[in-house]
């Protein structure tokens, strides 16, 4: 698979585009492992393509893959604990984004995530909800949960 990384940055802003952590507010997300061909859009920075008054989630991972098919990951990251409604609707508006960015056809693993210092067991049942998907092109994904620090690749299961 090639040329999925390119076409997204061609879409996009360069100063929406981050190269290094995915560190919002003292939570960080590891990216040991993680594909080196990969954009990362921070729905934060002037050129997102999501407008300012928009629902947004923090990031939008996307990669390709070794071989096999790529990664498309809306995260949100939070310090604190997680509100499951909150978080559902964020990741939601982080993958509408990805759909007009990322070709229908492309062959991806949609894996929307949730990063965490704490998630209440309440809230992290209310994630695990079956009506607690988040939809990507023709696919619905449950949300992956992770703890500050861990490494993205636990979540998207390579």
């Amino acid at each position: 698979m090639t040329g999925l990384v390119e076409d997204v940055r061609e879409k996009l802003a360069p100063e929406c585009l981050v190269s290094g952590r995915l560190k919002k507010m003292g939570c960080a997300v590891s990216l040991k492992n993680a594909p080196k061909t990969r954009a990362i859009i921070d729905f934060d920075k002037p050129g997102s393509p999501l407008g300012p008054d928009e629902s947004r989630c923090d990031y939008l991972f996307v990669a390709e893959g070794d071989g096999g098919p790529g990664w498309v990951a809306p995260l949100e990251v939070k310090k604190g604990s997680l509100k499951a409604g909150e978080v559902l609707r964020q990741l939601r508006a982080g993958a509408s984004a990805a759909e007009k960015l990322v070709p229908r056809g492309a062959p991806v693993a949609f894996r929307p995530v949730a990063v965490s210092g704490s998630t209440p067991k309440a809230e992290w049942h209310r994630l695990k909800d079956r009506s607690a998907k988040v939809r990507f092109h023709n696919c619905a994904e449950a949300v992956r949960v992770l703890s500050c620090g861990e490494p993205l690749m636990k979540a998207l299961g390579r």
